[in-house]
């Protein structure tokens, strides 16, 4: 590729609360006056400043859209990289384990907020869509949302890895059924 040719850079965080002693995966829904992307569900993210670190984008990003502020990242952790399918934005999904639940919308950019147990994404099984460029992408068909393209991608590829992490932080507990 030329310098002209590589790909715009974004990151995300992949924020993770508990509420009642379960995990929640927080989406947004982007607000519908946005040019890119309006109305999809997301994470909290946005393209990188030139010079800026990744995780520093996705930090900065939450903190613009959603009002978390630092203070209340316990831990960041890289998670695989992904690309969206129609913008073609290399997208590197960070996640973040929050301590406090305070939240402040960037209205311009962020309707709501949405709670997602992650259990929830371990029991439904993710759908394969063919976009009219014949590439594939997935969507999770959620009770009252659908959550597809790169967020659900990065769900896919990520949820073991969140657990794992979850179970070996010790910041949730999971009871095993077995």
């Amino acid at each position: 590729m030329t310098g002209g040719d590589a790909l715009r850079e974004a990151a995300v965080i992949v924020p993770v609360i508990t509420i009642e002693g379960e995990p929640y995966l927080i989406l947004t829904r982007r607000s519908r006056k946005l040019k890119s992307h309006p109305g999809q569900i997301s994470f909290p993210g946005g393209i990188r400043d030139n010079g800026e670190e990744l995780w520093e984008t996705a930090l900065r990003e939450m903190e613009e859209e959603i009002g978390v502020d630092r203070d209340s990242v316990l831990f960041v952790h890289c998670l695989e990289m992904t690309e969206t399918l129609m913008s073609r934005i290399e997208v590197h999904p960070f996640l973040a384990l929050l301590s406090r639940r305070v939240f402040r919308l960037n209205k311009e950019e962020v309707e709501e907020l949405i709670f997602v147990e992650l259990s929830l994404f371990q029991r439904t099984k993710e759908e394969v869509i063919r976009l009219p460029s014949g590439e594939e992408t997935i969507k999770y068909r959620l009770p009252g949302l659908v959550v597809w393209g790169a967020t659900a991608r990065i769900i896919d590829s990520s949820l073991e890895k969140i657990l794992d992490i979850l179970l070996n932080t010790g910041y949730i507990d999971f009871i095993n059924d077995d």
